[in-house]
């Protein structure tokens, strides 16, 4: 049996719902991944973008191998690191492409497949089966074993919410317990929602755009009196009024020099890249998701000046 290609569903950013009628899930922030196993073929594995990783995770290809088929798969790839999920080292993997580079991160970063919802199972599609039920014969097939697991799910979203805060993980996904699957749709039926963090950083410098302002360079003071360590530039969140405004007060503050621990060489911007430095009198609030192994925030998004 062929088995055709389902594209991923998608959630919605929204905030936590309320009324009866919904389950919680982690949001993961893995790597997307639809698993097709056939019943006497090889396993394949396809990202969210139509990227083909079965070469990429050869142990997860494999632990799915150990699984009767045929059947469809939603999930998503991840690794984790002393304890914790490390977004980082999944880029690592899912960048490898050479036989020998992948055995390398296999072993030293194998992937974990979190298998969440289940799209076909024999000869039947479960697309327009609800949630439930789906959830129903997925906990059937017993994927909790090595490379393999099967994420829980809450009855409460906001019990869900707190758990996924507590532990440090990027949010949840409330799905209605009734809602179908609908491939490559955007769905209110799926909704998710981020436990945000908020840092105060120093604005150093910003790179220019025209009149305004592209993005901000952001850091913390390494020590008392100091310079300032760069944790990342902040291009999101802002207005356009906020854009002008920053790029006026900017230049009014304007430097030669980097106010930053490392140069320009040293803020991973692109080769060529125009930029502004400030003397670092303005303090800002920023949200993000995480700090990485580099010292960066991880997607951080504008909040507001703190006076």
């Amino acid at each position: 049996m062929k088995l055709t290609h389902v594209e991923p569903m998608l959630a919605t950013a929204g905030r936590l719902p309320s009324g009866p009628g919904w389950k919680g899930e982690i949001r993961w922030d893995g790597a997307r991944c639809i698993a097709y196993v056939p019943e006497a073929a090889p396993v394949r594995l396809v990202g969210g973008r139509g990227a083909d990783l079965t070469e990429r995770f050869p142990e997860v290809a494999e632990a799915l191998t150990a699984v009767r088929g045929p059947l469809v798969l939603d999930g998503e790839l991840v690794v984790v690191r002393g304890g914790a999920l490390s977004s980082s080292a999944l880029q690592d993997r899912i960048h490898r492409t050479r036989p020998v580079a992948v055995r390398a991160g296999t072993e030293a970063a194998p992937a974990l497949y979190i298998g969440f919802d289940l799209l076909r199972l024999g000869d039947r599609s479960l697309v327009a089966e609800p949630w439930v039920r789906r959830r129903e014969l997925l906990e059937g097939l017993e994927l909790d074993r090595p490379g393999l697991r099967v994420p829980p799910v809450w009855d409460s979203v906001a019990e869900a919410y707190g758990w996924t805060r507590e532990h440090r993980l990027e949010g949840v996904i409330a799905k209605r317990a009734d809602s179908r699957y609908v491939p490559g749709a955007c769905s209110r039926d799926w909704i998710e929602i981020k436990n945000l963090r908020i840092a105060d950083v120093v604005i150093g410098g910003w790179l220019p755009g025209g009149t305004s302002v592209r993005a901000l360079l952001v850091g913390v003071p390494a020590m008392p009196g100091g310079r300032l360590l760069f944790v990342g530039s902040v291009g999101s969140g802002m207005t356009g009024a906020e854009r002008r405004a920053l790029a006026a007060a900017l230049r009014r503050l304007a430097v030669p020099v980097s106010p930053f621990t490392a140069g320009s060489g040293g803020l991973g911007l692109p080769l060529g890249t125009e930029v502004r430095f400030a003397r670092p009198e303005l303090r800002a609030e920023v949200e993000y998701l995480e700090v990485t192994q580099a010292g960066r925030l991880r997607h951080p998004v504008w909040r507001r000046l703190r006076g």
